[in-house]
């Protein structure tokens, strides 16, 4: 029989299961589902005890953590932006009270280790009132330039008061500073830290309330018994009768060269030629920038009539958050 004419083989179809058969699967698949589920879990908090833990930072806190954002990243920039702050800050209030600015600037190394530097910065401005020394020193975001609408240095109001906190969180060592405003009236002594929680000057002399340091020769002679620095007089013999001193010890780098701060007062004395500058390195060494002019910078018009509300610094209000935070002279 040729093969075209052979009948052809339809293929046979699986057999469906019984009913049974079916149920089974189904149950043997659910099982296998339900072992396969993830177990259930235990709640670790609501949201009750989520918002409880939340609260404000600290302005200083934050930068305590992020110090970097302040110019400290490094020993050596650290010891740069302190001696900076403490500079602009003096330059600014000599010219706001018509004063020759003379500044002093002295770096000693504290140690053995060389990575500590005690960094001092005086001037012969018109000095600071006692009840803003700590407020000034020991709070950051707290001074007058913020609110201005005209260019000053130092406006942004971190400085001289982040440089003290840096020199606290790496030493250990309270900022040290002395003001007078007058030959005749006391000079203000406070040792101080910031207290990063809270954002307040801790004051640590004095029982809380620093110590007053009376005129004449009582006040010369307490000032050398508890070994605070000031220049009374400089090299021209002039009596320096008001000014501000500020002491912070730190770690840091020194160096000289480029980047230096022997470099930066140099560049300071060139753009302020009204300046006098005074600068002793670690070594030893003193140098003299003397200034090239006895004019002052003319006073700005919108300086002038903003003089009355500047006398007092105001508080700084940072994206949203009021708060007396800090900052400079």
């Amino acid at each position: 029989m040729p093969a075209s004419a052979r009948p052809r083989k339809t293929p046979r179809k699986p057999a469906r299961p019984s009913s049974a058969a079916a149920s089974r699967g189904r149950v043997n698949q659910s099982a296998t589902a339900a072992a396969t589920k993830a177990p259930a879990t235990k709640r670790r908090a609501s949201a009750q005890k989520l918002a409880a833990g939340q609260r404000d930072i600290s302005v200083s806190e934050f930068f305590a953590k992020n110090r970097h954002l302040l110019g400290f990243d490094s020993p050596r920039k650290a010891l740069l932006t302190s001696v900076k702050e403490a500079v602009d800050n003096s330059l600014d209030a000599c010219e706001e009270a018509g004063i020759l600015p003379e500044i002093w600037v002295k770096i000693d190394q504290a140690g053995e280790s060389g990575k500590r530097y005690a960094v001092s910065v005086q001037d012969n401005g018109p000095g600071i009132v006692r009840k803003q020394i700590p407020l000034i020193f020991g709070k950051l975001l707290y001074g007058s330039k913020f609110h201005r609408l005209r260019m000053s240095r130092g406006q942004q109001g971190i400085g001289i008061s982040a440089a003290g906190m840096y020199g606290v969180l790496t030493t250990g060592k309270p900022v040290k500073i002395i003001s007078k405003t007058s030959r005749k009236d006391p000079a203000h002594y406070y040792e101080l830290r910031i207290d990063t929680k809270t954002n307040q000057p801790e004051i640590l002399n004095g029982k809380g309330a620093g110590v007053d340091v009376p005129a004449g020769k009582a006040g010369e002679e307490m000032i050398r018994k508890r070994g605070i620095e000031w220049v009374a007089v400089n090299d021209l013999d002039q009596p320096i009768d008001h000014g501000t001193r500020v002491t912070i010890e730190m770690e840091a780098k020194f160096h000289r060269g480029r980047g230096s701060v022997e470099e930066y007062l140099e560049q300071t004395a060139i753009a302020n030629p009204h300046a006098r500058i005074h600068f002793q390195g670690p070594d030893g060494s003193e140098r003299l920038l003397e200034r090239a002019n006895q004019e002052l910078p003319p006073e700005d018009a919108a300086g002038a009539s903003e003089a009355d509300a500047d006398a007092v610094p105001q508080p700084v209000v940072l994206a949203g958050i009021t708060d007396h935070r800090p900052q400079t002279l």
